[in-house]
C-alpha cells in the first residue's frame, strides 16, 4: 500500500494552497502522477518558510541499522521488484511481524487505523481506536532492537478492515514517511537492502559530498542530464520510476524512434497514461553517472504545470529504481548529500 501522491496541492492560477490529499491508483501500489508532482513542488515554493506537517519519530541518537525489504507489483503484465521499500516493524504487546513502507514523499508517519484497530483488538495494549479517531498522541513501534517513538501519528482510513491472522502474508499498517530524516544522516545501502540512521560520512568522502534542497521534509537533488544542471525531486514511494519528466525531455532522451509502453494510471476517477521508454542516457549526481534506463512522462500535463516546474529548475522525479547499485547518503540538518558506488 504505498503513498502516492505529493504532500501539497495549489492552485496554480492563484497560488493558493488547497488540501492535503493522497492519490489512490487502481493496482495495488499507487505511482505518484506528474501534474499533482508539480503542483507539490510550485507549493513548496511558497511556503518554505513555514513549519512542516506534523508528527515527529524519535529514534536512538546512536547509529543503527535496519534491512528493508522489497514488495512487487505488476505493471502491465510485467513483475516490478522494486515497488515499494518495506521496513519490519513490530507494535506493543504483539509479536507478529508488520512492514511499514518507507516514503520520504509523505512528510508525517501515519499509520492505517482499521489494521491498528485490528491489532488492539486481539492485543490490547491501551490504546482506543473509534472510526472518527484521526490521531494517536504517541505510539512506540520496534525495528530489530531499537525503539522509535511516533509523536502524534495520524491515522489513515486505507486498507483492508482485517488482519488475516492464520497466514504470513506481510501486512502493511502504514508509511513511515520523513519525519523518520529529520536533523539526522542516512545511508540507504540498496545493493545490501540495509538503512543505517546516525550515519557518520567517512573523511576520506567529504571532499565528494555536495549540497541538496530540503524544504518543507522534501528532497530536491542536484543533478546533471545532457550536460544541463536541474533538480529531481527524490522520493522513496516512487519506486517504479527512474526518471519522470515532461514529455519533450523523454523524447528528446528517448529517441525519436522508440516505441513507448503506455499503461493506465487511475487518479480520482481520472485516468491518465504513463509512457515509458529506454534511453541510453545517464543522470549526473554527487559526481557519478548513473544509467537512467528508462524515462516516463504522463499524458495528461498540464503545459502550463510543466512549464511553470521548468522555470524553477525541476526537471522531473526520481524513486528508488535509479539508486539501486549505490548507496545514498543524506544529511538533512546540513543538506549534504552523497553517492557511493
Amino acid at each position: 500500500m504505498s503513498w502516492s501522491c505529493r504532500v501539497f496541492v495549489v492552485a496554480l492560477t492563484a497560488g493558493a494552497p488547497l488540501v492535503l490529499q493522497k492519490k489512490m491508483m487502481s493496482s495495488f501500489f499507487r505511482k505518484k502522477s506528474f501534474p499533482c508532482i508539480i503542483a507539490g513542488l510550485m507549493f513548496m515554493s511558497f511556503v518554505s518558510g513555514q513549519q512542516p506537517v506534523s508528527g515527529i519519530v524519535l529514534s536512538p541518537s546512536e547509529k543503527y541499522s535496519l534491512p528493508f525489504v522489497w514488495m512487487q507489483d505488476t505493471i502491465k503484465g510485467t513483475i516490478e521488484p522494486h515497488a515499494a521499500m518495506l521496513i519490519p516493524v513490530t507494535l506493543p504487546n504483539c509479536s507478529r511481524q508488520f512492514y511499514m513502507q518507507f516514503d520520504m514523499g509523505a512528510p508525517a508517519t501515519l499509520f492505517y487505523r482499521s489494521k491498528l484497530r485490528a491489532v488492539f483488538e486481539k492485543y490490547p495494549s491501551g490504546y482506543h481506536i473509534e472510526d472518527s479517531t484521526s490521531r494517536l498522541p504517541e505510539i512506540t513501534i520496534r525495528i530489530g532492537k531499537n525503539k522509535l517513538t511516533i509523536q502524534h501519528p495520524g491515522l489513515l482510513a486505507f486498507g483492508d478492515k482485517t488482519i488475516d491472522w492464520s497466514s504470513d502474508k506481510k501486512e502493511i499498517i502504514g508509511t513511515i514517511g520523513s519525519d523518520w530524516l529529520e536533523n539526522r544522516t542516512i545511508l540507504m545501502d540498496y545493493p545490501k537492502q540495509q538503512i543505517v540512521l546516525n550515519y557518520t560520512i567517512p573523511e576520506k568522502l567529504q571532499n565528494r559530498v555536495t549540497d541538496f534542497s530540503y524544504v518543507q521534509r522534501n528532497i530536491l537533488l542536484p543533478a546533471t542530464i545532457r550536460g544541463k544542471k536541474t533538480l529531481l525531486y527524490f522520493d522513496t514511494g516512487s519506486s517504479a520510476f527512474s526518471l519522470l519528466t515532461s514529455k519533450e525531455i523523454a523524447l528528446s532522451m528517448a529517441g525519436a524512434d522508440t516505441v513507448a509502453s503506455r499503461y493506465p494510471v487511475t487518479s480520482w476517477g481520472r485516468t491518465l497514461y504513463a509512457n515509458s521508454m529506454a534511453t541510453r542516457d545517464s543522470v549526473e549526481i554527487s559526481e557519478l553517472s548513473i544509467p537512467i534506463r528508462t524515462v516516463t512522462y504522463m499524458d495528461g500535463a498540464s503545459e502550463e504545470q510543466v512549464s511553470r516546474m521548468m522555470k524553477l529548475g525541476i526537471g522531473g522525479m526520481t524513486g528508488n529504481k535509479l539508486f539501486l547499485r549505490t548507496g545514498l547518503v543524506l544529511d538533512t540538518k546540513n543538506k549534504k548529500m552523497l553517492l557511493i558506488r
